[in-house]
């Protein structure tokens, strides 16, 4: 994968979860949805803090830390993208950043996390789009990282 192939990803990953919070603030107000017989359910929550609420009520440093942590990433990213020894991190990487700078732009220009999906296994959590792209790019960017990583 190209630099440029990774910078298209994330920006594709961040608009498809800018595009589904969206949806889910339209369709799911007041009306939550079942899917695969209660397997999967879609329910609009507003998320002010961190994971699951997290210090909701200080705004500023729930901003503050997840502008700077973001900041950080990208302190990594810019090379990933630059150096050709990064190719097997940089899937995972894209989809890592695209999910962090949906929520943190969520944070700083909403106020809030739109989550919307909660799967029954992990019943009191609900996520988003971009939970999703940073846990998976999380791991796809390790295992790129001990399979072939600079």
């Amino acid at each position: 994968m190209s630099g440029l192939t990774t910078l298209i990803l994330s920006l594709l990953g961040f608009a498809g979860d800018e595009i589904s919070k969206d949806l889910a603030r339209k369709k799911l107000a007041g009306k939550d949805k079942e899917l695969f017989g209660g397997k999967v359910k879609l329910m609009l929550r507003e998320n002010k803090g961190f994971a699951m609420n997290k210090l909701e009520s200080n705004r500023k440093a729930v901003v503050t830390v997840s502008a700077a942590v973001f900041a950080l990433l990208l302190v990594f990213y810019i090379p990933v993208i630059a150096d050709e020894g990064y190719r097997a991190v940089r899937p995972g990487f894209a989809l890592l950043t695209a999910g962090a700078a949906g929520n943190v732009y969520d944070r700083l220009v909403k106020g809030r996390v739109t989550d919307f999906i909660n799967v029954s296994v992990f019943s009191k959590i609900v996520f988003n789009i971009a939970d999703v792209l940073i846990v998976v790019g999380g791991l796809m960017a390790v295992i790129g990282e001990c399979i072939g990583g600079k």
